[in-house]
C-alpha cells in the first residue's frame, strides 16, 4: 500500500503492515536504510523527572547553558 494514498476499505493487520515489495535502492546508504520513527532518526521513550526537566529548561532560558546529561 502507498504511503500516500487514501484507503477506501478496511484492510487487515497482516495487510497494512505487511513488508514493502520492490527493488531496493541502491544508492541508500546504511544509515538511510535504518528504521525510524521520525524523519531525521529514531526516538525512544525516556523517563525524565518533570522537576528536573524544567529545572534545566528554565536555567538555559536564563544563563544559555544546562547539565551535560551524558556525562
Amino acid at each position: 500500500i502507498p504511503k500516500n494514498q487514501e484507503l477506501m476499505h478496511n484492510p487487515k493487520y497482516e495487510e497494512l503492515f505487511a513488508p514493502e515489495y520492490g527493488p531496493e535502492n541502491p544508492f541508500q546508504t546504511q544509515q538511510m536504510r535504518a528504521h525510524k520513527n521520525i524523519l531525521s532518526g529514531y526516538v525512544e521513550k525516556a523517563h525524565i523527572s518533570e522537576f528536573q526537566f524544567e529545572n534545566q529548561r528554565r536555567t538555559f532560558t536564563s544563563y544559555g547553558y544546562a547539565v551535560d546529561p551524558s556525562t
